[in-house]
């Protein structure tokens, strides 16, 4: 006990705690206990602490029921304080309107994973939706709400490289669109200090939305960790099923729902995803609270981290916003693989101030439009390093910028007829890109969006 108190002094390693309180539990000799006896309850308040601070919520329940005791310990509201703070970006130091951190965890149990993932995306048919998620500590509410942009007032120059082609700038204005939220999830009590019985696992769960003044409703739907097998029949077409799509890198899928009728949920806690879920809207005139015909259901999934964050030798990897001219602004993944095998030396260079270039470059619209839709490839370099350099521009606006090779994705319609088109990608600056459709003579712009400014807007 008095190793474990050191090493959490000297700040020890979480591991070796761990080894140290198993090392505690499994050695007899440092205390006589009888058979019938535990060796936790003879155990310091403070090493006792520490060995719980390790459990999670529902190893805490079990403890606590075991005896008078661990129920009071394992009340003890630093315990979920730590559990609270484990789901957010962000600590936060008190419960704000709940009268514990406990009864804070326990009123949105089963959906932390929210906020903890913050990016979400959906498979609205086309469009898709992009939602930014986090936990507002002095409402008590989980909410999440639309990515949107405004493209801003745009001026024409002219691509001294190449006079034939006007360039229209893009300086969008990213925001979450507060007035009118995707999701939210709060305590329904009229009094949120109460701490009678807490909130159960619920599958569903009502949403109370500004939009019930005009008869539609919302809830939250929780998903399954796995899709069902696919029947026999459905083989061929079981990709368009999962979500998130293909495309996109992902370890974790679910199964889209394409029919409220034949709605695929889990049966209990253990069986729910925390990599997606659903939101089911219905409208309902005759005000009377009962689904009926008149549903939409959109499954939303997050992303992993290691695609989206920026490294030393994938700096241009992020969530982008990007200029489609009629359609508008829209989202995108843009994602760097591994390049195979060996680049050039001078591009890989061990320079802190400089860009690594090497590798693939891929843009995955996480929304779209009718002719391109969500979950589609907009554009793909195979090589951005010395085998796909074009040049290196010396004229403005591009200046010193590095252009590589690329194909750009066009279709009809309702993605017909859809062909990659040779293009080039202008590398401006892993916070900058431009692409040049050479067919269309026409020039788009990328810019990064900085996702921890919004969730904190």
């Amino acid at each position: 006990m008095i190793q474990l108190i050191q090493s959490r002094d000297r700040g020890g390693s979480v591991q070796d705690h761990r080894e140290l309180i198993d090392e505690i539990l499994h050695d007899k000799s440092w205390i006589q206990i009888s058979e019938s006896s535990s060796i936790l309850d003879k155990l310091p308040a403070e090493i006792l602490q520490q060995v719980l601070s390790y459990l999670s919520a529902r190893d805490l329940a079990r403890m606590s029921a075991t005896c008078r005791l661990f129920t009071e310990h394992c009340k003890d509201d630093r315990l979920w304080a730590a559990l609270v703070n484990s789901h957010l970006p962000t600590p936060i130091h008190d419960p704000g309107l709940f009268s514990s951190f406990r009864h804070l965890y326990l009123t949105h149990l089963s959906y932390w994973f929210i906020p903890q993932h913050k990016i979400w995306f959906a498979d609205n048919e086309h469009t898709g939706n992009l939602i930014l998620a986090r936990y507002d500590n002095r409402r008590g509410v989980i909410e999440g709400y639309r990515v949107v942009a405004d493209r801003g007032t745009p001026s024409l120059k002219i691509w001294q490289s190449n006079p034939d082609v006007m360039i229209q700038s893009f300086d969008p204005q990213v925001r979450l669109w507060l007035d009118d939220p995707v999701l939210l999830l709060k305590d329904h009590d009229e009094d949120p200090t109460n701490t009678d019985t807490p909130r159960d696992w619920m599958l569903e769960r009502r949403m109370p939305m500004p939009a019930e003044a005009q008869h539609v409703y919302s809830s939250l739907v929780l998903c399954p960790k796995e899709p069902r097998e696919p029947a026999e029949h459905e083989v061929n077409t079981w990709q368009e099923q999962l979500w998130p799509p293909p495309l996109i890198p992902s370890d974790h899928r679910t199964q889209r729902d394409l029919s409220t009728n034949q709605l695929i949920a889990p049966s209990c806690s253990s069986q729910a995803s925390e990599f997606a879920f659903r939101i089911r809207r219905w409208a309902n005139f005759r005000l009377v609270l009962s689904l009926g015909h008149n549903e939409a259901l959109t499954t939303y999934s997050t992303l992993d981290p290691q695609f989206y964050l920026p490294t030393k030798e994938k700096p241009y990897q992020g969530i982008w916003v990007g200029d489609y001219s009629a359609h508008g602004c829209e989202f995108l993944l843009f994602i760097q693989r591994d390049p195979v095998g060996v680049q050039d030396p001078d591009e890989t260079e061990n320079n802190a101030d400089s860009v690594v270039h090497k590798g693939s470059f891929e843009a995955i619209k996480l929304t779209g439009d009718p002719n391109v839709p969500r979950g589609e490839v907009s554009f793909r370099a195979e090589d951005i390093g010395p085998n796909g350099l074009v040049r290196v521009d010396s004229n403005e606006p591009f200046e010193n910028a590095r252009i590589v090779h690329c194909r750009g994705h066009v279709a009809g319609i309702g993605f017909q007829d859809d062909s990659f088109i040779t293009s080039q990608l202008i590398l401006i600056s892993p916070d900058y890109i431009a692409h040049y459709w050479e067919v269309m003579g026409h020039v788009s712009y990328y810019r990064r969006v900085d996702i921890d400014s919004l969730i904190q807007s």
